[in-house]
């Protein structure tokens, strides 16, 4: 079933859009599924940025009817409350990542910096996508080999790449300068991702083999305002659940 499309044009200028933007007042809903998945790094940002927030999870008969206006048909989907009443949708999780980062002071501090975060974030993100298009969806006789491949040479890979630029940085934890960014931020959750797999104890055995990037979640995870939505009750339900998705969607470690 098609769903109606929501326009991200609205009624305001261009200026008046940017200005709600970051209004210091502004709130926030977040539409996507119960799930972490691609909300993961978007709820631990507007955790640490201490604004008002919620989760907005749409029902089988809100998403299933078509009841529920998106821009493209997908989720997530952000809310931005100004204070003044004005509501700025955006869309796409790496557009809203990106936006929230910027809000949160998380993209560093000169141009540099935010090119560089970005570009970790990036090859962060596309290793979770890279394991959705040659291993999730891919012909079931085709799974066990893909797997394997994933494991044994894809994952090592970007490990010791990232092992090699997070020493480039000092080996303090973080990878660009010496305070938590986006790509910090990225990495904890994509580790946290494999970890729910069915496949995940392989997968989280190899992180935790390498000091370097467990120094950088370790420092993400205990961050206050991330460790406590990490410590609530709604985090450790979509935790849940994403095992549960997971168990359904993705290939078992033997086939």
């Amino acid at each position: 079933m098609s769903h109606p499309r929501l326009s991200l044009q609205t009624k305001y200028s261009s200026a008046e859009n940017a200005k709600a933007l970051f209004d210091p007042n502004a709130s926030f809903t977040l539409i996507y599924w119960d799930v972490a998945s691609v909300g993961a790094s978007a709820r631990d940002m507007l955790s640490l940025g201490k604004v008002q927030w919620k989760d907005k999870h749409p029902t089988d008969e809100e998403w299933g009817g078509g009841k529920l206006p998106t821009p493209f048909g997908v989720m997530p989907v952000l809310e931005v409350l100004s204070s003044d009443g004005k509501t700025i949708p955006l869309t796409e999780s790496i557009a809203v990542d990106l936006f929230l980062a910027k809000r949160f002071h998380l993209l560093g501090d000169n141009e540099w910096e935010e090119a560089t975060i970005k570009g970790f974030y990036s090859n962060i993100h596309y290793l979770r996508e890279r394991s959705f298009m040659t291993v999730t969806w891919t012909h079931s006789s085709l799974r066990k080999t893909a797997l394997d491949n994933f494991i044994g040479k894809t994952l090592p890979q970007f490990i010791a790449d990232h092992e090699f630029h997070l020493r480039e940085n000092g080996s303090n934890g973080h990878y660009v300068g010496d305070k938590i960014s986006l790509a910090d931020i990225h990495l904890s959750n994509i580790i946290d991702h494999f970890s729910y797999l069915p496949s995940g104890d392989v997968m989280k055995g190899l992180f935790n083999e390498s000091d370097l990037l467990c120094k950088v979640k370790t420092k993400v995870d205990a961050h206050p305002e991330i460790a406590a939505w990490r410590a609530s009750a709604p985090w450790n339900t979509l935790a849940r659940a994403t095992v549960k998705v997971y168990e359904c969607t993705a290939p078992p470690s033997e086939e």
